[in-house]
């Protein structure tokens, strides 16, 4: 029914998204006030003439807009659409959509949600942008239970849709607004679900950070209740970058607590599939201890796979909200390493970090300026005779040049790879999946590099990982990385035995694989 719907409309250049919605929407109407004239099985409806001046009578075109067709069209769509459920089409089309490219959060997250209001036994939800939850909504029927609910949208056409779909729910109430701005909803809620867009920068006075996914929340704290909770869907960065957003996760802990935060599911979020988000949820009350852990697909739920708590004290103290060095498995190791007397440094504080340049392959071509890549990256060592090359201007290009002595390391792809940039002729460039560490004073390049392929180096690097399978490193994250900070003579005597080690270890490797393939060749000659 849903495809056949379709077809006619974009058989007649009916195709956006909203487009598509609000046909549907001007259908339901009609049959529901036929319907409730009783003339829904009427001679009037098999007339298109009639239907259609039916229809332009009934003042729909001030609610909906002009219908773009004619009396045969309308009277396709609405035979095709009158029995259509209104939120399982909205669904489709849009998961469908790939202009606009919204959030699609699946219906898990709508399923937790609702056994948390269960248990607390709420009275009035706030469903913040809810089109983003429109699965959830047709599959948990949460508006069928017995509570207030507040569907906000700040889409009219998805405003209608809402109303017209829940026109027999006196429970259900639409509203429009914006959660990035100041909400005067005139009540307050028990519970409050949202996931705000990720990445948009605000520019509003308000609030004290402009990260669209900040702000939202700060304009929904507000909105709770004495002893009210808001669960709120981030991406990584959100919980770990510094700066204003550290000044921002702890302002906002002072005014509503966290009580709980969970890693989900790798995956899950369309479009943002391979970014890491995390479940926060913010209470209106002072908490008692903080839930830290991870959440895993179970039969289409979302279950607890790991959770640890702590006192809200020492959740304070956290300048970053990087669950994962809480819960990783090696965490004791982690631990000790924080813990420890030795003193230590932020990358940002010894070093300039930067990523290279973007670099199509159409824009390789034999030149003069050689690009590392990845895939030149090996086992620790920089493979220079591997470099393809651009012909560009130095000038263009000196900002991302590499240095001897330079740390580099990889920032997108499946692994994590380092190396210290040796000596070379001519001009080398790094490429957008590489970052560059220029060590100003106090640390070793070579040290540094031992330090964080260390098992506590791996672990703190993957702790900043903005992405799920494929790695997204970020400068500013990166910076944020502490290193030992030992005496320069005591890193020199590390990298020594290191480097010394090493040469050690590929020569016997070497050694074995030549005495093998001599073993092996001498064996070939005596089999005739």
């Amino acid at each position: 029914m849903i495809e056949s719907f379709w077809n006619i409309c974009l058989l007649h250049e009916i195709t956006t998204r909203d487009q598509l919605l609000r046909e549907a929407i001007r259908v339901k109407r009609t049959h529901r006030l036929l319907e409730q004239q009783q003339l829904s099985n009427s001679e009037l409806v098999s007339d298109p003439e009639n239907l259609f001046q039916w229809v332009k009578e009934r003042a729909l075109e001030r609610e909906l807009g002009h219908f773009p067709g004619d009396r045969d069209l309308f009277y396709k769509l609405y035979h095709a659409g009158k029995d259509l459920d209104l939120l399982e089409y909205a669904v489709h089309t849009i998961r469908q959509d790939r202009v606009i490219g919204g959030i699609i959060v699946h219906p898990a997250i709508m399923e937790r949600f609702i056994v948390g209001c269960e248990q607390r036994g709420t009275r009035n939800i706030l469903i913040a942008e809810a089109e983003k939850y429109v699965s959830g909504l047709a599959e948990t029927k949460c508006c069928e239970r017995p509570w207030s609910i507040t569907l906000l949208t700040e889409n009219y056409i998805i405003g209608r849709l809402f109303k017209t779909h829940f026109e027999s729910f006196a429970n259900v109430h639409v509203m429009l607004g914006s959660i990035y701005q100041s909400l005067p909803l005139g009540q307050a809620f028990d519970d409050i679900l949202a996931i705000p867009n990720f990445g948009m920068k605000m520019n509003d006075d308000d609030v004290p950070v402009r990260e669209s996914e900040g702000a939202a929340s700060s304009h929904l704290i507000p909105l709770l209740q004495a002893g009210g909770r808001l669960s709120v869907t981030f991406p990584a960065r959100i919980l770990s970058h510094p700066g204003e957003i550290a000044d921002w996760r702890k302002r906002v802990n002072e005014q509503a607590p966290v009580q709980s935060i969970h890693a989900l599911p790798d995956g899950w979020l369309r479009p943002y599939t391979s970014v890491k988000t995390y479940q926060v949820e913010f209470r209106n009350a002072p908490v008692h201890e903080v839930t830290l852990g991870r959440l895993r697909m179970e039969k289409s739920k979302l279950a607890a796979d790991k959770e640890i708590a702590i006192h809200p004290d020492k959740f304070r103290q956290l300048d970053h909200w990087r669950i994962e060095l809480l819960l990783d498995e090696d965490q004791d190791t982690l631990r000790s390493y924080q813990q420890a007397d030795t003193p230590k440094v932020k990358l940002r504080e010894v070093a300039e970090i930067f990523r290279g340049k973007s670099v199509l392959r159409q824009d390789l071509r034999p030149g003069n300026i050689r690009v590392l890549n990845i895939s030149n990256l090996d086992d620790g060592e920089v493979l220079l005779d591997q470099l393809e090359t651009i012909d560009e201007e130095e000038r263009k290009v000196r900002r991302y040049e590499i240095l001897p002595g330079d740390l580099v390391m990889t920032c997108r792809g499946t692994v994590n790879k380092l190396a210290v940039f040796p000596k070379t002729e001519g001009m080398v460039i790094a490429s957008a999946n590489i970052l560059v560490i220029r060590f100003k004073s106090a640390i070793n390049s070579h040290f540094a590099k031992i330090f964080l392929e260390s098992p506590v180096g791996t672990a703190l690097i993957q702790n900043f990982q903005r992405g799920t399978t494929v790695m997204n490193l970020n400068p500013a994250d990166v910076a944020e990385i502490e290193l030992p900070l030992l005496p320069e003579d005591k890193q020199r005597e590390f990298v020594h035995r290191y480097l010394e080690e090493k040469e050690r270890y590929q020569q016997t490797v070497r050694e074995a694989a030549r005495r093998w393939d001599q073993v092996k060749n001498d064996l070939y000659n005596q089999l005739f």
